[in-house]
């Protein structure tokens, strides 16, 4: 294996052995080279980082390795390195000991053309690669012609490709990676053999990480490997490029906090936190964690769509699918006692509008508008939590709505403690933001006036609006106080702030 450079390039395998996932695909390639039944064509699509290039070289090197081809006499035969004996006692795979294969590993095989289709998208481009292929290969028993991101060429040169494509010569075999499928002309599809790679699981990812840092001899915790795991989404080339740019770090031990920091990714627990907010009602904590986010310079859109990922898992495990969520153990129990107290319609209604609220606001001048008004749409408390049901969290996601009388009224028949909880739980029926708004803001009596109480001006101006304000009188009216005006102040609480950064310390 070569010193230096990418780890994603250094680890590229180098045998069918060393490739990582996809196993019905490679044990179709590794059948194909075992019968001598090549295709002509195969079409590779997935998502990025999941091996369609990896595995198109490997199939590149295995149908030239003079072991696998015993009755081919290249021109060179003989002409190997580490003796003459190329025998290998694994069908299929490359010996890695021939001249071919000594070839490829030190990346000057000359039948090996990979074309990048991204910059070469014309059909200029397309012929010159026709004209070529009719001369034999100079080296090997096929030339192998890899085309990555194919849905790039131009519908002409698709079309000068397709005849080619249909009936190549028989010692040319091209391989077609696309992360794009569905842009692909059906007419190209038909033409080759298609294979469907999919994302790796976090098992594969996990233990092929654990592996490389063994040999690299890069000190990262278990955290921090599950960090880079989770944030990969799938994809083992991503997890190698977080890995790498961690290794420079520093020479402690990597940990997840730092490794979080360094990354600019959010942690888990941030997410949960924030969901746990929402379902508690607490509209202020919930806002008060994504400033903290914005302002401690992470990105949030990266937050939105971790939070609509955990979402989408919450809403798999309340419908008993626990089993098609890739997590931790103790990531699973979190989800397990926060689905406990919401029901699949909150779910899907919270799902809905995050996404709303995400495609609204996304043009908007301020970045956290958008996750700001989601929280305030979505913030409800469920009426079956209780002190006895509701499962433990950090006390620093713990917001009380309280209720302070200074200045008795002087014309409404009826006491603020009795009615305020009232207006709080009423419009949590018919209006759920602004009834989650109010039970986590307080409220007083000043001078006979119904003073709501806000910890921003950006809460204030929303409760000042014309509709919001509305709903409030029509609530009050419903409760027979329509003798009282309402307004809205902004009461910052020294505390509230610093209890959210608590939960950023442990990352």
């Amino acid at each position: 294996m070569p010193k230096g450079g990418a780890l994603y390039r250094k680890w590229r395998p180098q045998k069918f052995a060393d490739f990582v996932g996809q196993l019905h695909i490679k044990q179709t390639v590794i059948n194909a080279v075992v019968n001598d039944r090549i295709a002509h064509a195969y079409l590779f699509a997935g998502p990025r980082g999941t091996g369609k290039t990896s595995l198109a070289r490997l199939l590149a090197k295995a149908v030239n390795c003079e072991a696998n081809n015993p009755s081919f006499a290249p021109l060179h035969s003989g002409a190997t390195e580490g003796g003459d004996n190329i025998k290998k006692s694994v069908p299929g795979e490359p010996c890695g000991k021939c001249a071919n294969c000594i070839a490829f590993d030190r990346g000057n095989f000359v039948d090996l053309i990979e074309i990048d289709a991204a910059s070469h998208t014309s059909v200029d481009d397309v012929r010159d690669l026709i004209e070529k292929v009719n001369l034999v290969p100079s080296l090997g028993r096929y030339k192998v012609y890899i085309i990555d991101e194919v849905h790039m060429l131009s519908k002409n040169a698709f079309n000068a490709l397709l005849k080619t494509l249909e009936e190549p010569p028989a010692h040319v075999i091209f391989v077609l990676a696309t992360t794009e499928v569905h842009k692909l002309l059906p007419t190209v599809i038909s033409r080759c053999q298609y294979f469907d790679f999919h994302y790796l699981s976090r098992v594969e990812v996990t233990e092929q990480l654990k592996k490389v840092t063994q040999q690299e001899g890069i000190e990262i915790t278990q955290a921090g490997i599950e960090l880079i795991t989770e944030n990969a989404e799938g994809s083992l080339r991503d997890a190698l490029s977080m890995l790498d740019q961690a290794a420079g770090f520093g020479e402690s031990k990597i940990d997840r906090g730092e490794l979080a920091k360094l990354l600019g990714v959010v942690d888990s627990s941030v997410i949960q936190h924030l969901t746990q907010a929402v379902i508690d009602g607490q509209v202020v904590v919930g806002i008060d964690l994504i400033s903290d986010v914005y302002f401690k310079g992470y990105d949030l859109n990266q937050l939105a769509k971790q939070w609509m990922n955990h979402l989408r898992e919450l809403l798999m495990v309340k419908l008993g699918n626990i089993s098609l969520i890739d997590r931790s153990a103790d990531d699973k129990k979190v989800m397990t006692e926060q689905v406990s107290t919401v029901s699949v319609n909150q779910l899907v209604n919270w799902l809905q509008r995050l996404v709303e609220s995400v495609n609204t606001y996304k043009l908007s001048h301020l970045p956290q508008l958008a996750l700001e008004m989601a929280v305030l749409k979505c913030a409800t408390t469920p009426a079956e939590v209780t002190a006895k049901s509701a499962p433990s969290r950090p006390a620093s996601i713990t917001a009380k709505s309280t209720i302070v009388t200074a200045n008795p009224p002087k014309s409404s028949t009826k006491n603020i403690a009795e009615f305020w909880p009232q207006l709080c739980d009423r419009l949590e029926v018919t209006n759920p933001a602004t009834g989650a708004l109010l039970k986590s803001s307080s409220a007083v009596i000043d001078n006979g006036k119904l003073v709501v109480e806000l910890p921003s001006d950006f809460l204030k101006q929303v409760m000042s609006k014309s509709t919001n304000h509305q709903v409030v009188l029509a609530g009050l009216a419903e409760l027979g106080v329509s003798d009282m005006a309402v307004e809205y102040r902004v009461v910052r609480e020294s505390g509230a702030v610093a209890a959210v950064g608590n939960v950023f310390d442990i990352m």
